[in-house]
């Protein structure tokens, strides 16, 4: 089959932290059909190649190859990927709030960047998740080869959980002050501001504009024809604005031209 995806149960004891564990192949770069446009999310990908690695450019940055296994954030910035062959790789799609989860290092080290698996985590069990995944029989047991790595590298890492802090303000759509959050939560702001920089990398206002373009971008796949208007009310906008200033920030196009290009993803929030 030229091109194939398909999606992974993801294990219960990594469930609370990673939202989905995916593998695609492409026989042929041409088959791609071009640069696909991912915009920013806040979420943090692990991939793992096991055929040649794709291309990648970050916005305001040159094209590059990925490294064999990676992780990337896109915090601010909208990132472009194509193969440069045939490609092949499991990606692991992590909650807002799980990736510290399994690291060593903190959030902000990897940051709207891309980061090889090895400047993370020790470079021998890489190379041994690497091996695994290249020399597996099926794909079960590549996502296996990936859940296990992932599994170790939670029982070295957990941390406390913030997944309650980070669901409301993922959640939250009125245009609200930080510290009337904050309060909401029974926590002070600044305890929220250093939850989230140690947990997301980001400040908890930078979160919910990201909710807030993220739902934009949802309703107007869903509807490209919808007026911007009403988009815009409807994801938290106080204006036009500041909708469009937002959504090129994010994008680097404007609502439109997202709502008629069939060669840009975004996140669904949760």
């Amino acid at each position: 089959m030229p091109i194939r995806y398909r999606e992974f149960p993801v294990y219960d004891a990594l469930a609370p932290y990673v939202r989905q564990i995916w593998l695609f192949e492409c026989d042929r770069a041409a088959l791609f059909g071009g640069p696909e446009r991912i915009v920013a999310d806040g979420v943090v990908e692990a991939i793992f190649h096991y055929r040649r690695p794709f291309t990648m450019r970050f916005a305001g940055a040159d094209a590059a190859a990925q490294p064999v296994s990676l992780l990337v954030s896109q915090i601010g910035r909208y990132v472009e990927i194509q193969p440069a062959g045939a490609g092949g790789f499991v990606s692991v799609r992590f909650h807002p709030w799980g990736a510290h989860h399994f690291l060593p290092v903190p959030m902000r080290e990897v940051g709207d960047r891309a980061t090889p698996a090895d400047e993370v985590w020790p470079r021998r069990d890489v190379r041994a998740v690497e091996d695994r995944i290249a020399t597996a029989a099926t794909d079960e047991d590549r996502a296996g080869a990936v859940q296990a790595f992932l599994r170790r590298r939670l029982d070295a890492h957990r941390k406390q959980d913030v997944s309650a802090l980070v669901r409301a303000l993922w959640r939250t759509r009125a245009p609200q002050r930080i510290d009337r959050i904050a309060g909401s939560l029974g926590v002070s702001q600044r305890g929220l501001e250093r939850t989230f920089a140690a947990a997301l990398g980001m400040t908890p206002k930078h979160l919910t504009r990201l909710a807030r373009f993220l739902r934009a971008c949802r309703r107007l796949r869903h509807a490209p024809a919808a007026r911007l208007t009403g988009v815009a009310h409807d994801a938290g906008f106080y204006d036009q604005a500041h909708f469009i200033h937002e959504f090129r920030a994010f994008s680097g196009m404007t609502p439109g031209e997202f709502a008629a290009s069939p060669r840009v993803s975004a996140l669904d929030v949760e």
